[in-house]
């Protein structure tokens, strides 16, 4: 390295270690101090205050010693405590002890009948619907009846069954005559659309006869679809009759969309079905014939009245327009509605793309059309710079945070303590206090927590917490590179381009080793124990099992080379492996498998049948360039080999 560029990389880093030395003058909890409130915590566990209080003095500094002073009180608390509780609430307002303590708190306020004191410490942002309940018990008690009959009708129009325990708080209520028939009705429609069918089914009994009837017709309906066709049970211009109709024509449409189509029509000129019903009911049929026949699909949506014209369907539409590379048809369906802030770039990359088919812009048109797209940082700005020859705008801004932004982050007591915590080995108890804390921050204060955590290496917490203050242009903390030597190994094995590797690995898990999704997966690159067993075995990697999966070496092997497989299966096309990687080869094998023809990439991708898969090939090809620029590298999107999407049993002819 020469003296200038070590000169000029000092001269960069100058900031971050005088905010690093600023940051420094704070004293660092010492080694005896963590094992101290380890070992009083331990005490306090077993009963044994004597050892307890000999080492409570000296933790008194210490950051996790509210913890042990919540648990101390919740060893025995009662309502003779209450000085030392409203002390401690009163320093702790907002934190996540305080939250501890006040629910344990509420407990013995509750079970002593102490309910003016319970409503003054009652938090709503903490509140479970069992402590929902509780104050809406509270409100009776105390005799505050106008507030208690309010929140009695909201906590009982939950789309939800709610707990036994809410039956005592909401006596008086229901003693009242209450619900109302309308209320019923109001929370019947929220159970059928939350998929409650027991609890509909149980509400009838708050109806009057007219909504009773109605409340029989829908069940009617929904247990056999093709009763919607039967016109003369539906009053028109009736919005619960609407409703009713939008219901069963969307279960229709699953078993002959043709016949739900017919009547959505007949209803919609005869007034049977209003503008609500309409948007409810349409993009489900269009789907149903899109299975038969996308551009009769397209066809009926592209006739739609007004009324029934919604996102949701002008975003359908596109789709079959495009799978059946209809340019008229997509600027159509592009211009069926405006488009929503966060499909602004696609409409407009897809207006574009459909005016250059259609040759309706000449040349210096689309090139300024697509310059105009191409200064975002996104999936279709980059395709746009692509498709004009033109660099892309990464707009990568890190912004100056003062150092005392820094250090106020750093003392906030919140952040502090998990920082205490993930250096005693408490990941999940840091996790929990970094995203509390965090939450109640303003937007410059969580961008500095989120420039705290990337320097202590919590890159995953750093990620969310810029996503939480909507910072998207810092990319150096957005895009970490981390564990360089397992990838950059990885790689270099399976001949797999190293910003591939990272980029799936930052859509999978946000680069958390620890990561573990619903289903199963687990680690960085979000394997499925069976797939990685199976891995190994075809690979002779080592795996002893999915425990395996958190050790950063070890996931990033396996994934790396269950990618190399999906490449391989995908004539090393990494838009077709990496769909592979979400959604399974299998189902890639048979969305390509129905082209008749060779498809563009960007055509493939924008109609891939999950909107999951859809977006997370998007985010790993965009990935994938955001982290070459990082490197210092230049990047292509999609390169030569990939613009084509082939299927290989198809003929030239198209034929098969």
């Amino acid at each position: 390295m020469s003296l200038r560029t070590a000169l000029l990389r000092l001269f960069c880093l100058l900031p971050c270690l005088l905010a690093g030395a600023a940051l420094a003058e704070s004293p660092e909890p010492s080694e005896r101090a963590r094992t101290d409130y380890r070992t009083a915590s331990a005490a306090l566990s077993r009963g044994d205050l004597t050892a307890y209080r000999r080492l409570e003095p000296g933790l008194r500094d210490y950051p996790l010693y509210p913890y042990l002073e919540v648990a101390e009180l919740r060893r025995a608390l009662a309502p003779a405590d209450e000085p030392r509780v409203s002390g401690f609430l009163s320093r702790h307002e907002g934190e996540l002890p305080a939250a501890r303590l006040r629910d344990a708190w509420l407990d013995v306020l509750a079970d002593t009948g102490l309910w003016t004191k319970y409503l003054r410490d009652y938090r709503e942002e903490s509140a479970s619907v069992e402590d929902r309940c509780t104050r809406v018990f509270a409100l009776w008690q105390t005799g505050t009846r106008v507030e208690a009959a309010a929140a009695s009708g909201t906590l009982w129009s939950s789309p939800r069954s709610l707990p036994a325990s809410c039956d005592k708080a909401l006596s008086p209520w229901l003693a009242q005559g209450n619900p109302r028939p309308a209320t019923a009705w109001t929370r019947l429609e929220l159970a059928l659309d939350a998929g409650e069918i027991g609890l509909a089914r149980y509400l009838q009994r708050f109806l009057d006869a007219p909504l009773a009837s109605d409340a029989r017709l829908y069940f009617e309906v929904l247990d056999s679809p093709s009763r919607v066709r039967e016109q003369a049970r539906f009053r028109a211009g009736d919005a619960r009759h609407s409703r009713i109709i939008a219901a069963g024509l969307t279960r229709l449409a699953k078993a002959d969309a043709e016949a739900a189509r017919d009547t959505f029509d007949a209803y919609a000129r005869k007034g049977f079905i209003d503008a609500a019903g309409q948007q409810r009911a349409a993009p489900r049929i269009a789907a149903a014939l899109a299975v038969a026949s996308p551009p009769d699909a397209l066809h009926w949506v592209l006739g739609l009245p007004p009324a029934a014209r919604s996102d949701a369907l002008a975003d359908d539409a596109l789709r079959y327009a495009l799978r059946a590379s209809d340019w008229d048809g997509v600027s159509a369906a592009v211009s069926l509605v405006p488009p929503p802030e966060e499909a602004a770039q696609r409409w407009g990359y897809w207006k574009t793309r459909a005016a250059e088919a259609r040759g309706a812009l000449d040349t210096a048109a689309l090139r300024q059309d697509f310059d105009a797209l191409r200064a975002t940082r996104s999936y279709y700005g980059f395709l746009a710079a692509e498709r004009i020859g033109a660099p892309f705008e990464m707009q990568h801004v890190s912004p100056a945070i003062a150092p005392a932004m820094l250090e106020a982050a750093a003392g906030n007591p919140g952040i502090a303590r998990a920082r205490e915590f993930f250096l005693t080995g408490d990941i999940i108890a840091s996790r929990r206090e970094f995203a509390w804390t965090t939450a109640r921050m303003n937007k410059e204060e969580r961008q500095a927590a989120a420039r705290l955590a990337d320097r202590w290496g919590w890159h995953t917490l750093a990620i969310s917490t810029l996503a939480a203050a909507r910072e998207w242009n810092d990319l150096g903390v957005r895009f970490p590179v981390i564990y360089r030597e397992h990838f950059d190994s990885a790689a270099r094995k399976q001949h797999v381009d190293t910003t591939f590797l990272f980029a799936i690995a930052r859509q999978e898990s946000a680069l958390n080793p620890g990561a573990r999704s619903p289903v199963g997966a687990m680690g960085l690159m979000q394997l499925m124990p069976a797939t990685a067993q199976q891995t190994a075995r075809s690979s002779g990697l080592r795996y002893r099992g999915s425990a395996d999966l958190l050790d950063p070496a070890v996931n990033v092997q396996l994934g790396s080379h269950y990618m190399r497989l999906m490449l391989d299966d995908f004539g090393q096309n990494r838009i077709l492996a990496a769909a592979a990687y979400n959604a399974g080869p299998g189902r890639v094998r048979q969305w390509v498998g129905k082209l008749a023809a060779p498809v563009d990439h960007d055509l493939f991708t924008e109609t891939i049948p999950f909107k999951e898969t859809r977006q997370y090939v998007q985010n790993v090809l965009s990935f994938a360039v955001i982290y070459a620029y990082l490197g210092g590298r230049e990047a292509t999107l999609v390169r030569p080999d990939e613009r084509l999407i082939r299927n290989s049993g198809a003929n030239r002819d198209g034929t098969r």
